[in-house]
């Protein structure tokens, strides 16, 4: 039995740098990635993101949607998705599909209540935003389009 101190730092520093390999493997999938954020909320990000990401979509390229705003995920509402994300081989998730080439991932897909509050802070989301790009099943994309929360918080940073 180990009695070395650092063990439990040593498997979480396994764990991240292999998170941060399967974050690379996805992001050097998608050629484009477009960050949609702002200062403060109640702007429009939602929006821009959502009407860019359709738009991109309808001009045949595959396009996924990643909607951050742990706290207040608007995406699926916006595009009229409803239902839980699909977990495959484990714990890898399935995008739920607007049409043939836009794929959307959100908090809001996660939860079993859409009205579920979400309290979490920095080290927490950042972790499930991380978990977004490696543990999601994007495939090839064109664009990967991201709805951020508002604000200058820990999340866009």
């Amino acid at each position: 039995m180990s009695t070395c101190p650092s063990s439990g730092k040593d498997k979480k520093s396994s764990a991240n740098a292999l998170q941060d390999q399967l974050i690379a493997s996805t992001l050097s999938k998608i050629k484009y990635k477009l960050f949609v954020m702002s200062g403060k909320g109640g702007v429009g990000k939602s929006s821009v993101a959502v009407n860019l990401a359709a738009a991109l979509s309808t001009k045949g390229y595959r396009v996924g949607l990643l909607d951050v705003d742990i706290h207040g995920p608007s995406v699926p509402h916006l595009l009229g998705l409803k239902g839980l994300l699909e977990v495959d081989r484990g714990s890898i998730v399935q995008p739920k599909m607007y049409n043939e080439s836009l794929a959307v991932v959100s908090m809001e897909s996660l939860l079993k209540d859409p009205d579920q509050a979400v309290l979490w802070r920095g080290p927490m989301k950042t972790g499930a935003i991380r978990q977004f790009v490696a543990d999601v099943d994007w495939g090839d994309l064109d664009f990967l389009v991201i709805d951020s929360p508002p604000g200058t918080g820990d999340e866009p940073m």
